[in-house]
């Protein structure tokens, strides 16, 4: 009996164990995008100057956050002014 109850307490923590691990995980925010994109081009060492990366990495950040809107809207059925289609 104690058995069949310890390796049923342990099936219930792999489960809730293997659930936490299939949650998404959350976007990055707007300024760990500009901090990757701008640890990105650092390591492309393309010679730009450093005012030029972080305009480089401004409209990239934006494109991407205007991507991600875009699909969030196109996934719930409304345009991306927040109206419903149809």
């Amino acid at each position: 009996m104690n058995r069949a109850l310890v390796l049923l307490i342990l099936a219930m923590g792999t489960t809730c164990a293997v659930a936490e691990d299939a949650l998404p995980a959350p976007p990055p925010t707007k300024h760990q995008m500009m901090k990757d994109c701008m640890a990105k081009q650092v390591a492309s060492d393309g010679g730009m100057p450093k005012e030029e990366m972080k305009k480089a990495c401004k409209n990239l950040t934006q494109t991407e956050r205007d991507n991600e809107k875009a699909e969030k809207h196109e996934e719930s059925g409304e345009k991306p002014d927040g109206t419903p289609r149809g």
